[in-house]
């Protein structure tokens, strides 16, 4: 009868232990467990360009604190600028100026594996006359 007492005891502390233990969310990028954030970045870190003219950049989405690129980070960014008369984002995905003037852009990555929270980068923009 101890023998059997000691078994369901040990049983119990098993499903106590398993109870306390929480759920750690799985990033699919790293493999790991630990709780990451996202950092934006852009290529160039700011524009110069003149009314007309486009300038090629590249936004990037990257996991914190491990620096692995988020593959299809793009894919959940928005653009927006603080003056849209200024600067656009044209079909080709370039930064255009249309007219002379200073404004920010806004890149905003949302983050749809980690309740949908988002991050910000603002990238100065310059548009110099044609």
């Amino acid at each position: 009868m101890n023998n059997r007492m000691l078994r369901l005891a040990a049983a119990a502390v098993v499903v106590v232990a398993a109870a306390a233990c929480t759920k750690h969310d799985s990033n699919s990028i790293t493999g790991s467990t630990d709780y990451t954030s996202v950092a934006l970045s852009s290529d160039p870190t700011s524009f110069n360009v003149a009314v007309g003219d486009s300038a090629e950049f590249t936004p990037t989405a990257t996991t914190e604190p491990q620096g692995a690129v988020i593959a299809n980070g793009i894919d959940n960014m928005t653009f927006s600028f603080a003056n849209p008369a200024i600067a656009e984002i044209n079909g080709s995905g370039y930064v255009q100026g249309d007219a002379p003037g200073s404004t920010t852009l806004t890149i905003t990555y949302t983050d749809v594996n980690h309740n949908f929270a988002t991050t910000t980068l603002d990238v100065p923009v310059i548009v110099g006359a044609p």
